[in-house]
């Protein structure tokens, strides 16, 4: 679906400058200056840009499809199959139980002494220098 949007849109750009030129002549394209003629080619040159993207994802999903590999991934597919899920042997039970033991034997000990604060040190005043 990728692939039309790109190409139906750079059709539509380079129709639209088509239909912007409206077939003059020459001398009537020149005397339009680049006012006129910067938007037309711009057009352009976005409508080959999306023509060209549009080409490189058509390519890209035939190149996919003729080497086996999807270019996108199908949605609802897992990394992993259903017989080969990875095992893990983590019981979060046993953990949290571990977890239980270890606390209730640090509360039941004694907590350590703490030591006295060290005394506050006097204020200084004055703003960066020493207070006479």
């Amino acid at each position: 679906m990728k692939t039309v949007t790109w190409i139906a849109c750079g059709l539509g750009l380079n129709i639209a400058a088509a239909a912007l030129h409206g077939g003059g002549a020459p001398q009537a394209i020149m005397d339009m200056g680049v006012g006129g003629t910067l938007p037309k080619l711009l057009m352009v040159a976005a409508g080959n840009i999306c023509i060209w993207r549009g080409l490189r994802s058509a390519l890209a999903d035939l190149w996919g499809v003729a080497t086996g590999k999807a270019y996108r991934k199908p949605d609802g597919r897992s990394r992993f199959s259903e017989e080969e899920l990875p095992v893990s042997d983590f019981d979060a039970d046993e953990a949290f139980a571990r977890y239980m033991e270890q606390r209730k034997l640090r509360e039941s000990e004694e907590p350590a002494p703490q030591p006295a604060p060290p005394a506050p040190a006097p204020l200084q005043r004055g703003f960066g220098r020493k207070a006479v």
